[in-house]
């Protein structure tokens, strides 16, 4: 009787096993089936946006798994794989920084993934943009160098470049060997691309005083103007996109345990909203979230009119930079081209990629700020003129005469695009006494 009784238990027992393995399976296959419908709703409103979906899979764990990982271009550095061009996931390439706000990993290699190609970006120990055989930068700058900092945002870091050879600092490289120039006294030129993705000129000048002058530059060459553009002051009231004020906010909150809470609650839903492994049946619920939030009255930022700020800064961040020129260091400020600023008839080419059907949206704000932009840049020239340590110019026009393609997307720049504002930037340079 005992024996039957203990199988009947153990019976018991495996058939309340076996109930809990199917349950948990059931509920694994409706998650995943689950997840695939929220991932389809996803990609089709994507695509009939005309969004970028050539990375969809990468961003999305359900998917993930099923692509092949290329292998590390260059070995020993820490290889964070294919990211989504302007969606590079949860600070996935960055890291934070007290004062400005974030700044580039050091020591990284990563693929950013655009519609159309891929760009190579890597990062030396100091955070700088480099390529595979440049040389080393050290700190204490090498007796018979001339050393040049360049400053400016993605079109500076590389975005539009296959390679980062290929980036502006790259083709300044490349033309200063080519032509044969030099610095004063015979100084072989050295270039360091200190471009950040999304930097504007606040943050390059905070930059700079705050961790670059250490490495004693002789120039420093600041290419910029888009992000100051493009800048949202609605969303922040600081000039900087992530700044030591959301950063503090955040170190305060994590004095308390509510605080902590919310937090963690934060960075979950990045987590499975921003990064690389994502989640659809979260996501999805989130797009429509902010859809319902944002009510369908709102003006977006993109049809926004110019706000008056965007100029300000701009002109206030140009008189910071000229302000720390002396005997030692020299500054140059130039102002970069863009799409639609120019008016530069685009190649057969350009009108066929897949950022021509955004472009008109993006040329309201563009005119006004760079008509703006060059008068401020005109009255530096004025009252710094015979000023033997600034060099000012507009380069908005230099891409004017050209017929092949050289944008990218709306501002970033291809190789030739690269190559023909490097040069323009040399001849300025020599025009100015600081290269011979």
């Amino acid at each position: 009787m005992a024996t039957i009784t203990d199988k009947q238990r153990l019976s018991r027992q495996y058939s309340t096993t076996n109930l809990w393995i199917g349950l948990l399976a059931a509920l694994l296959l409706l998650t995943i089936v689950l997840e695939s419908v929220c991932l389809g709703l996803l990609y089709v409103n994507d695509y009939l946006k005309g969004n970028d979906t050539s990375a969809f899979a990468e961003r999305h764990l359900l998917t993930r798994p099923f692509l092949s990982t290329p292998p590390n271009p260059v070995p020993g550095k820490h290889f964070l794989g294919r990211l989504p061009f302007g969606d590079a996931g949860w600070g996935t390439p960055f890291v934070a920084d007290s004062l400005l706000g974030y700044r580039m990993k050091p020591a990284i290699s990563v693929f950013y993934v655009a519609p159309s190609a891929e760009y190579l970006y890597i990062t030396d120990d100091n955070s700088f943009s480099v390529d595979v055989d440049d040389p080393p930068i050290a700190l204490q700058k090498p007796a018979d160098a001339y050393r040049v900092i360049v400053l400016g945002g993605s079109t500076v870091m590389g975005a539009g470049a296959p390679r980062p050879s290929q980036n502006i600092v790259g083709m300044l490289r490349k033309g200063v060997q080519t032509r044969g120039l030099t610095g004063p006294n015979g100084k072989r030129v050295e270039f360091i691309n200190a471009g950040v993705d999304g930097y504007n000129s606040a943050h390059e000048y905070l930059y700079l005083v705050s961790d670059l002058l250490r490495f004693k530059p002789d120039l420093v060459i600041a290419y910029d103007g888009w992000n100051d553009l493009v800048y949202d002051f609605n969303k922040n009231l600081s000039p900087f996109s992530t700044t030591h004020v959301f950063i503090r906010s955040r170190v305060a909150e994590s004095f308390s345990i509510g605080g902590s809470i919310l937090l963690v609650g934060q960075n979950v839903k990045e987590f499975l909203t921003s990064s690389s492994f994502r989640l659809g049946l979260v996501e999805l619920p989130r797009r429509m979230f902010d859809r319902l939030r944002s009510g369908a009255g709102t003006v977006q930022s993109s049809s926004a009119p110019l706000d008056p700020r965007n100029i300000e800064f701009y002109d206030i961040n140009r008189r910071a930079f000229l302000a720390l020129a002396d005997d030692q260091l020299s500054i140059a400020l130039f102002l970069q081209p863009l799409v639609g600023i120019d008016d530069r008839m685009l190649s057969a080419e350009e009108k066929a990629s897949w950022w021509y059907p955004t472009n008109e949206k993006v040329l309201r704000n563009r005119l006004p700020f760079y008509e703006q932009a060059r008068e401020i840049l005109t009255r530096l020239n004025a009252r710094d003129e015979g000023n033997g340590h600034h060099c000012i110019a507009d380069l908005s026009h230099s891409l004017k005469h050209v017929s092949e393609p050289v944008y990218a997307d709306t501002g970033h720049l291809l190789p030739k695009g690269n190559e023909v504002v490097a040069a323009q930037i040399l001849d300025r340079l020599v025009l100015c006494g600081f290269l011979r």
